[in-house]
């Protein structure tokens, strides 16, 4: 679809929709706070690493789902299995060079025995499934325990990209459901089977919110968005929020541990995060949440937003390179001292760290290796 037809139907242009990176951006600090010192005022209020990576997996079902809708209206011209190979290729480039130098690095260094035993796991991007059929907790693999949600992704689009480009759009539709229906019923069945945190860490755990994501780029890029669907993303965000406050208070009334290995938490609570978070991605992808754009387009925001894969890469690396490396071999011996920080002055100094290996990432390795891709994909761009 062009740009005169999405002026048309109220769409934003296709390579750019105000307030993403800003919401990236917040998920982002949400799992960041999470991992590293949450306040226990908010952490009883909600799973807020959680939440945030909800997010992450709404906005990448988006904009993925988007780059696949677009490449399918090209399947008269280019061949399809071109079209997949190219999508695989330049997916390829945007993942797997910072993530395979930041396994290299926990390996190389020696952060993790886990990850160094696992690494064919963690190479191939099915540690999640591993760590829920072999490792008893999550922690296990230390500084490369956030990359379990990689691996969910990796594994979604591996299946979701033939779906798109192959099928006709009713099949679209009809995975989707599957999917949603797919997920509630596999956090149930390990709820039940007390599969301990198999209930995430399996990709199916997590499809509802990708296909939310996916959802609202193929509505958005249908050509037409009428009011009826504008009517319904109201409601869906409006019973997102009460649904939220409705989980949010009863942890508080019967406490963290017995909400936490309840049924409503491990099965029903992502619901209302992913209804809230769509929502509001449907309504800036039709620049109907301009209030919202504006603050999220803030400078620091898409500045964070923009790095936040190779933050959220490197985060926990940063974090243990410290407090296993550094302290014990240079700051100890050295200077005799050894620091451990807490609360927010830990969240404000990882925070710094990270952000800026980040964008030193981003301008030095990632984006030359973005120009490459694009010099050997350019008619999947």
């Amino acid at each position: 679809m062009d740009a005169l037809a999405n002026r048309e139907v109220g769409t934003q242009a296709r390579d750019h929709i105000r307030g993403l990176d800003g919401l990236r951006a917040i998920s982002l600090l949400m799992v960041l706070i999470a991992h590293w010192a949450p306040p226990t005022y908010l952490d009883n209020v909600l799973e807020w690493g959680r939440s945030g990576l909800l997010i992450f997996f709404v906005i990448s079902g988006f904009l993925i789902t988007r780059i696949l809708v677009d490449l399918a209206g090209k399947r008269r011209d280019i061949e399809r299995i071109e079209l997949l190979k190219g999508f695989y290729g330049r997916r390829f480039f945007r993942i797997q060079p910072i993530y395979y130098l930041a396994l290299a690095f926990a390996i190389g260094i020696g952060l993790n025995d886990a990850v160094r035993e696992d690494v064919i796991y963690h190479i191939f991007f099915v540690q999640n499934l591993a760590n829920a059929m072999f490792r008893s907790d999550l922690g296990v693999y230390g500084p490369a325990f956030p990359w379990w949600s990689l691996a969910v992704e990796e594994q979604f689009y591996f299946f979701w990209a033939p779906i798109v480009l192959f099928l006709r759009p009713d099949a679209w539709k009809l995975s989707l459901f599957g999917a949603f229906s797919l997920a509630i019923g596999w956090r149930t069945f390990a709820w039940l089977s007390d599969f301990t945190q198999a209930h995430f860490l399996v990709t199916f755990g997590n499809l509802d919110s990708l296909a939310a994501g996916s959802a609202v780029a193929i509505i958005t890029s249908a050509g037409r968005v009428t009011p009826t669907v504008k009517r319904c993303f109201y409601g869906l965000m409006v019973v997102g929020v009460a649904a939220l406050c409705v989980v949010s208070l009863t942890e508080m009334s019967v406490g963290q541990a017995e909400f936490r290995s309840s049924f409503v938490c491990k099965v029903l609570a992502d619901l209302p995060v992913y209804m809230i978070a769509s929502s509001l991605i449907f309504f800036l992808a039709i620049g109907k949440a301009t209030s919202a754009a504006k603050l999220l387009e803030s400078r620091a925001l898409v500045f964070i937003g923009k790095r936040s894969y190779g933050a959220y890469v490197y985060h926990q690396v940063v974090n243990y390179t410290f407090y296993f490396v550094v302290t014990p071999h240079l700051l100890e011996p050295i200077f005799g001292v050894k620091l451990g920080f807490r609360g927010s002055v830990e969240v404000c100094v990882f925070l710094t760290v990270t952000l800026l290996l980040a964008a030193l990432s981003y301008k030095y390795i990632e984006q030359p290796i973005f120009r490459l891709r694009d010099r050997i994909y350019p008619a999947t761009r």
